[in-house]
Parts: C-alpha cells; structure tokens; sequence
C-alpha cells in the first residue's frame, strides 16, 4: 500500500491545538498545507487562540468542524484524542505548556492532551524572556520526562520587539516532524502507540 492509500484509508489524524499567540496566524499556513498533501487534520482552539484566527478559518482550511469547548458536543476531548494520531500544540503558549506540565485539565486544549496516547509535539511560541523562565523551562523538561517532543522555538525579534529565543520554530520545520510521526504511526500495526 503506498503512502498516500494509507493516508486516505486510515481513520486517524493529525490533531493540532492552536493556543493563544499572535503566532497562531502562521498555523493557517501549516494546516493548509498538510491538507493539500493529502494528510487529514483536525484542529481545536483555546478560547484565547479564537481571538487570534476564528475557527471558521479552520474549519475552511480542513473540511471539519473546529471546536473551542469540551460543551459544544459530547465528550469532545476523548473523540479527539481516540481520533488522533498525532497531537500537536502549534503554537503553544507558556500559559498551555504549564497546564500540560502540571496535569491542569481546564479546557478542550489541556484535556486532549492528557487523554491523548499518541505522539505529542509542542511548538512553543512566547515572548524571549518568557521563553527563558525558570518556570517555562522546568515545565519545558517536565514534558520532556514525559514523552513529549519539543520543536525548539527560533531566534530572533519577536512582535513586541525583544530579541531572543521564542519565536515559533519555520512552519516548515514543524511540518516535517508531524509528517515523519504520522507516517510512523499510521505504518503501525493496532492504535497509537505510547508517546
């Protein structure tokens, strides 16, 4: 069978939360492209993520419905995570990678991800000096410990005009690791396998 039979065939996808960050724009770009390769993809949003980029952007760049809330359907959260084969944080802000650090289960973000048995990446994006924290960077290695997989932020000047580490790492890098883990997964017998 080759890649792209696999991908049309097999069920799961790839789950990416977007957070509340200016970068959250730069998701559009990834998401659309993943789509147009043929990859299938579901996106959530925090509420603040919302603020950024609606979800109907979403919801037009992938074909399915986005949701913001664990309320707006069901148990939203365990569909996702059963869905999933591949679950990525793009952006993801110092406030969720502390929630996810800290097993804090307060929206459709933070559950996913601790319901979530696939691959986990996050792709942090925040402020340089935020980035640098002891408390980022404890929460930083505490998911580390966990299994999940870091997609280090750039450097440079960020939207407030400091300069350093954490900018949102190239949508095209970011790409290329959800690519490679959701071959991995799908080219797997059974379900997801332990992150």
């Amino acid at each position: 069978m080759t890649a792209d039979a696999e991908k049309k065939d097999d069920p799961r996808a790839i789950l990416i939360a977007v957070s509340g960050s200016i970068a959250a724009y730069k998701t559009c770009d990834l998401v659309r492209s993943l789509v147009k390769q043929g990859y299938p993809v579901r996106v959530i949003l925090t509420e603040n993520a919302a603020r950024f980029v609606g979800p109907v952007t979403f919801q037009a760049l992938t074909g399915h419905n986005v949701y913001t809330s664990e309320w707006e359907a069901g148990m939203v959260h365990i569909d996702l995570k059963n869905l999933a084969a591949v679950f990525a944080v793009v952006p993801a802000t110092a406030n969720t990678i502390g929630k996810m650090a800290n097993g804090i289960a307060d929206d459709i973000v933070s559950s996913t991800y601790l319901a979530a048995t696939c691959p986990v990446y996050v792709a942090p994006s925040m402020n340089p000096g935020m980035y640098s924290s002891q408390a980022v960077q404890r929460n930083l290695r505490t998911l580390a410990d966990d299994g999940v997989h870091l997609i280090d932020p750039g450097e440079g000047e960020v939207v407030c005009g400091d300069t350093g580490q954490g900018k949102m790492a190239d949508i095209a890098a970011i790409e290329v690791e959800l690519i490679a883990a959701y071959e991995r997964q799908i080219g797997e017998s059974g379900g997801g396998s332990p992150r």
